[in-house]
């Protein structure tokens, strides 16, 4: 045996230099960890306070009282690629206008497809954190097995990684989807070194050596150990990179463990920690074999490339046996083997939670404010009343949208308009039951009818109207609903535009105080307000700050007592269609516009597109994948439908550089 190396041999600092190293011709790192390009706060805001933070921080779905003033738009950079439609440039009304603006036009509802375009470069990412907490996991328990100490030891590493953040882009400040975080900080190379240790340590301690490198690992026969070593180099690494390694990294490898190749199991903790950190590992590392020969400058991707794309596309972690061996014979370039393996991975019960965590992102759900943070306030109490919420009530909110979601792609597949039009209820929870006026759904039988004629469809639950205070956010609504749904682009605010938030007034409903400070006519504000922002969230305004249906609204003095009430009106011109000026009376007739536009389909290939590529998209280069995502939906397909067509369609096997 040779002298103990130990994994003290190894350090944050090397594996700071091996990303490094990788990371350097990206241009997605900086020093402070912020991807170029994001911005910080000080290029306007979507929380429709039209109010740049100065701190940076995004703001919560309603609350921080900033929802006055005039809504800000998309943050776009003028002419960026894929910003509001299609990387076309935003400018502000003229001040005093007060005209509806249409610098972009309306977002399509159908994509043009030109076969000749240039693919777009793609980024090189990393594993989520998620999907890096998937994958060691895997590799871990295949070889511990039953041994709860080795499993809790590196599950206490993996707890230390960094949360991966839904991305703030120049499209979307607020943040889009946690699949385009690529920041690489500090904190992210010390808890992945720190995980690589704790692996390397719990799976050379005893027995465990010999499942993890096998018996020669461990006997007295010095003639097998160098044999041993590079049996478990090209085992262990083929797992670990999903791949097969080549020569001159299994020479690299073979020099981490040591010269002499004598068993050691500090040389064995070493190996393991250095796989585990490795940029192959880390990071999806793809050269592609064949250069398309219709869009040159993009590759095909290998077999082993496209398992691992196909694997976390739909389970967030490394591929199984079934995929790697699809791979390693190469029957995974087969057209029909590789519709079949998309089918499976589609259609296997691992897939819902990536489902889950997409419709979280697209839904912001995040930014649902704490509900019982003004619980002790004599407004807020006096206005929940018998509904004062507790600090659960946030998350059944989230569970409640997740859930009907989840319900209409897997319990009963269902054509996207069953999204906006169900009258069904999903919330678990008997408080937000309560608010619904609805039993508590069990989760497995058919979900209870919601009250007739009250709310239907995905934007008149709880999640899209509560505010944790006694007041509602209309700008806030209409933007969300402008942006996440319909992919309209809004405008930018003009410079020094009023940020006063609209506050409960006692002889005024909220409505009411948002048209004096954003419709007053000949102001900057009026433009967007009137054509684009307000119509969207006055629609829901027959719900209150907790999201109870009501047909008034009552109002309070500064002390919380009541003095009255006044008819809640939702009347308004939506626009969801940009030729289309006919009036609806509120959220129903609001649903069934959305439904029957065409438009959500297409915005949500749009959003899907951003999920699976970790980019966003631009409509002259990505129009054929855009199209061949929404098809399918506007034919009456299913969300799980749309995902598999993202991975049946050309640009998912190709890497473009």
């Amino acid at each position: 045996m040779s002298q103990a190396k130990g994994s003290s041999q190894l350090s944050a600092v090397s594996l700071l230099a091996l990303l490094s190293g990788l990371l350097g011709c990206t241009g997605e790192v900086n020093s402070d960890g912020v991807a170029p390009g994001s911005m910080d706060g000080n290029g306007g805001s979507a929380d429709g306070s039209g109010a740049a933070s100065s701190s940076g921080n995004r703001p919560g779905r309603g609350g921080g009282g900033n929802a006055g003033g005039a809504a800000s738009g998309s943050g776009a950079l003028p002419g960026s690629p894929g910003a509001g439609n299609g990387g076309s440039s935003s400018t502000p009304p003229p001040a005093g206008a007060g005209a509806p603006p249409n610098p972009t036009g309306p977002a399509p509802i159908t994509f043009e497809c030109d076969p000749q375009a240039s693919s777009a470069e793609t980024p090189l990412r990393r594993l989520t954190m998620a999907q890096y907490r998937n994958t060691v996991r895997e590799l871990v328990s295949s070889i511990t097995e039953n041994d709860a100490t080795a499993r809790s030891a590196v599950d206490a590493a993996l707890e230390q990684l960094p949360d991966d953040r839904r991305e703030p882009v120049p499209q979307d400040l607020h943040g889009s989807y946690r699949r385009l975080d690529q920041t690489v900080q500090q904190a992210h190379v010390d808890s992945i070194y720190a995980v690589g240790l704790a692996a390397g340590k719990a799976l050379t301690q005893g027995a465990l050596l010999t499942r993890l490198a096998g018996a020669c690992a461990t006997d007295s026969n010095a003639n097998n150990d160098a044999a041993c070593r590079d049996d478990f180099i090209e085992s262990f690494g083929a797992r670990a990179l999903r791949r097969p390694l080549d020569e001159e990294e299994l020479e690299f490898y073979r020099s981490v463990y040591g010269d002499d190749g004598a068993a050691d199991p500090a040389a064995y903790a070493d190996l393991v920690t250095v796989f585990l950190s490795s940029p192959q590992f880390v990071y999806f590392v793809e050269h592609g074999e064949v250069e398309s020969a219709e869009h040159p400058g993009s590759y095909e991707l290998s077999a082993y490339e496209l398992a691992s794309r196909l694997s976390y596309q739909f389970w967030q972690t490394a591929p199984d046996a079934e995929l790697l061996a699809a791979a390693e014979n190469a029957s995974l370039l087969d057209p029909a083997v590789y519709d079949g393996q998309v089918e499976r991975l589609a259609t296997d019960p691992r897939g819902r939670a990536t489902l889950d965590e997409f419709f979280a992102d697209w839904m912001k759900v995040e930014e649902l404010s704490p509900l019982d943070k003004n619980a002790n306030n004599a407004l807020f109490k006096a206005f929940a009343g018998a509904n004062l919420p507790k600090a659960s009530l946030r998350q059944a909110m989230i569970d409640d949208v997740v859930d009907l979601l989840g319900y209409y792609s897997w319990q009963q597949p269902s054509p996207l308009s069953e999204v906006w039009l169900s009258q069904k209820s999903f919330a678990r929870d008997a408080d937000l039951a309560k608010i619904y006026g609805v039993s508590a759904w069990n989760g497995s039988d058919e979900p209870p009818q919601l009250p007739d004629g009250e709310r239907a469809g995905l934007l008149t639950r709880a999640l899209f109207l509560s505010t944790g205070s006694a007041n509602t956010r209309p700008i806030m609504k209409g933007v969300f609903i402008r942006r996440s749904v319909l992919c309209d682009d809004i405008p930018p605010p003009p410079p020094g535009v009023n940020a006063t938030p609209p506050e409960l007034r006692p002889d005024m409903t909220t409505r009411e105080v948002v048209e004096e400070l954003t419709e007053m006519d000949g102001s900057v504000c009026s433009g967007c307000h009137r054509a684009l922002i307000n119509p969207l969230g006055f629609a829901t305004e027959s719900f209150d700050a907790l999201g109870r249906y009501r047909t008034e609204q009552e109002l309070f003095d500064e002390d919380g007592e009541s003095i009255g009430s006044k008819p809640v009106d939702t009347r308004g011109v939506p626009r969801i269609l940009s030729d289309d000026t006919s009036e609806v009376g509120g959220a129903l007739e609001l649903m069934n516009k959305i439904a029957e536009s065409g438009k959500a389909e297409a915005c949500l290939a749009r959003n899907y597109f951003r999920f699976t590529f970790a980019r966003w998209e631009n409509l002259s280069q990505d129009g054929c994948t855009l199209e061949a995502l929404r098809a399918p939906l506007a034919q009456g397909g299913t969300i799980p439908e749309l995902a598999e067509a993202a991975a049946r369609s050309p640009s998912f096997r190709r890497r473009a550089f």
